[in-house]
């Protein structure tokens, strides 16, 4: 029986510190986006000082990639053990495609992301760490190859650097279909998202 290690006082304060910074922290990027949310904010939200906030994060931006290393892991993982739940290999693509329009309907975090990501792109430090935040999350959250997982283990070299590249695009599509949505709310009103996006899937992957 392997051995159960319990936590110390220390850590277990340690870790719901955090949980409570980042808990506020989603709610004020959320609410005032990544530029205009000042780090007093969080710490005052949280019921911490400014202080207590640099005793965790080095920056706001150091912050916000944790934030979103919690938020992607958890979703990701959680979605991964339903797949790897069904045995029928055929059935995982629509389950991965279901879980994915529906983070359309979290609309503020999707332009939030975007937000970050132009933020990243025009600071070659800040575009490496999402970078390596990307890989991270996906060694973390595979047991195994995910491509593998999601359509079978038989598929060849090329076929799999495709649909990982189309799965990149999808990923992406995700925040530009909810930021043109802010601008054309006519043409891809709230509840058109979700098929729009289907149809893009269904486009690129069985293209």
């Amino acid at each position: 029986m392997p051995q159960v290690v319990s936590k110390n006082k220390h850590q277990a304060r340690t870790e719901e510190t955090q949980a409570k910074i980042l808990n506020a922290a989603e709610a004020i990027f959320s609410e005032q986006g990544f530029e205009k949310t000042q780090l007093e904010e969080v710490a005052s939200r949280a019921g911490y000082t400014r202080g207590a906030i640099y005793a965790h994060y080095s920056s706001k931006e150091d912050l916000f990639l944790a934030l979103m290393e919690h938020r992607v892991l958890t979703k990701f993982t959680a979605i991964r053990h339903v797949i790897e739940a069904e045995p029928n290999v055929s059935k995982r693509p629509g389950i991965f495609k279901h879980w994915l329009v529906t983070q359309l309907s979290d609309r503020a975090w999707g332009t939030l992301m975007l937000e970050f990501k132009l933020y990243a792109l025009r600071r070659p430090q800040s575009r490496e760490k999402l970078r390596h935040m990307y890989d991270l999350l996906l060694l973390r959250s595979s047991g195994e190859d995910f491509i593998g997982t999601l359509f079978g283990h038989e598929l060849n070299k090329t076929t799999r650097a495709a649909i990982e590249r189309r799965l990149a695009v999808i990923g992406a599509m995700v925040s530009a279909v909810i930021l043109e949505s802010h601008f054309r709310p006519k043409l891809l009103p709230k509840q058109q998202l979700q098929a729009v996006l289907e149809e893009l899937y269904e486009a690129l992957i069985h293209a």
